[in-house]
């Protein structure tokens, strides 16, 4: 009888935190996925996706920086989650500094832009924003920025669009086995929604530790 894609993501979970050495820190634990028949040179065929992990990240949050006018940004400084504010002036002084723009676009994860300084912000952190994979994202309007800066803190990104391959984190190696698993299975099936043959265009599964070798899931259909 063939395992359910959950059990073998548990077995493959438990195998990986105990494969290689342990560590005086607190590894992370990553999903690899291996991609193939997929014409990456056609933008239609990229995936960027935004998934909130149902158990969250561990101790692995998500670093967030929101760039917004004084309202709210006042909103947003009071917000413990935040990790960081920028308003306009700051935000100007950034045009044409490529390094501290750099520095920036590195330290954090997410960047919530207010709609109406969306273009100032692609102006000053676009091309380092881009350089790693990551775009300002508009707040919408209306909604609660706590709330959305709650789920984006247990949030990844998934981004194909050179390679043929998708790695993200799912967590850390003190969460339980099939929360880990759980948190997997919810970026599988973000990515399969993606994929012209869905799980026929996934040629592999991996799951490690950030110091650990990876370990295959072991499921021989989808």
């Amino acid at each position: 009888m063939l395992r359910t894609l959950e059990e073998a993501l548990v077995e493959a979970v438990e195998q990986a935190k105990q494969v290689g050495k342990q560590r005086n820190f607190k590894q992370s634990v990553e999903l690899i996925m291996n991609l193939r028949d997929i014409d990456l040179k056609k933008p239609e065929n990229r995936i960027y996706e935004l998934v909130e992990l149902p158990h969250g990240r561990g101790d692995k949050y998500a670093k967030i920086c929101i760039i917004a006018g004084p309202t709210l940004a006042t909103e947003a400084k009071k917000i413990p989650e935040v990790d960081r504010v920028i308003e306009r002036e700051e935000l100007e002084a950034l045009v044409g500094n490529k390094r501290l723009a750099k520095k920036i676009a590195s330290q954090y994860d997410f960047f919530l832009v207010e709609p109406a300084m969306m273009g100032l912000a692609a102006k000053a952190l676009g091309a380092a924003l881009g350089g790693r994979g990551k775009r300002p994202q508009p707040i919408p309007q209306g909604t609660s920025l706590v709330d959305l800066v709650r789920s984006l803190k247990k949030s990844i990104v998934i981004n194909v669009r050179k390679n043929p391959q998708a790695m993200c984190l799912i967590g850390t190696e003190g969460m339980d086995s099939r929360m880990l698993a759980e948190n997997a299975a919810a970026v599988i099936s973000k990515i399969v929604e993606k994929l012209e043959r869905r799980f026929r265009n996934i040629q592999s599964i991996y799951v490690k530790r950030t110091m650990g070798e990876p370990v295959k899931v072991e499921i021989r259909e989808f």
